[in-house]
């Protein structure tokens, strides 16, 4: 998203939570009623200084009205768009469900299986959580100096920054959902 836009739909989103009509934040922060419109509607790119006043006003960091994320709420990811890789001597599959958001932090995976398929990836990045959640099949997940047998629909939430490694226990395909989250 455009920065000016940003920052009109940041000033407004928080004059709006603190219940504060637009005639009032003009008259708290010095800034005229038509300018905070044009500065709410991107129309008009505020100073610093205008900036500084709208902050003070509404009481927030001014870093806080300069915040563009550009999240978008819906996003839809097609399998047939996302390339897996087989790993294992083919025997396991890691395919993309979500890739890395800056917003949320995360990433997701589906991981399949097959017979004696193992998957024992490098550490991740300091401060990285994995959530493994079992579709189907049963998997022996070592994490943490620790062996657990998840079975279908169990989870486990374990440091991803540390060695770890699923094996499929089974003799048919075992599936996961691997979600990872980075910690700030």
């Amino acid at each position: 998203m455009e920065l000016t836009r940003a920052v009109g739909e940041n000033i407004k989103r928080i004059r709006k939570t603190k219940k504060l009509s637009m005639e009032r934040l003009a008259a708290e922060s010095g800034v005229s009623r038509s300018m905070l419109g044009q500065i709410e509607r991107g129309e008009a790119n505020p100073s610093v200084a205008i900036l500084g006043k709208l902050a003070s006003a509404l009481k927030v960091p001014a870093e806080v009205l300069l915040e563009n994320d550009d999240f978008q709420t819906l996003q839809l990811v097609r399998e047939l768009d996302t390339r897996p890789k087989r790993l294992d001597g083919g025997k396991a599959v890691l395919r993309p469900s979500f890739p890395y958001d800056d917003t949320t932090r995360q990433e997701t995976y589906f991981l399949d299986l097959y017979i004696s398929a193992r998957y024992a990836p490098e550490p991740s990045v300091p401060g990285c959580v994995c959530h493994a959640t079992v579709l189907s099949g049963t998997v022996s997940l070592t994490a943490d100096g620790e062996a657990f047998q998840l079975l279908e629909r169990d989870a486990l939430r374990f440091a991803a920054d540390r060695p770890y490694e699923f094996t499929n226990m089974t003799n048919s395909t075992a599936r996961l959902l691997l979600s990872y989250r980075y910690l700030k």
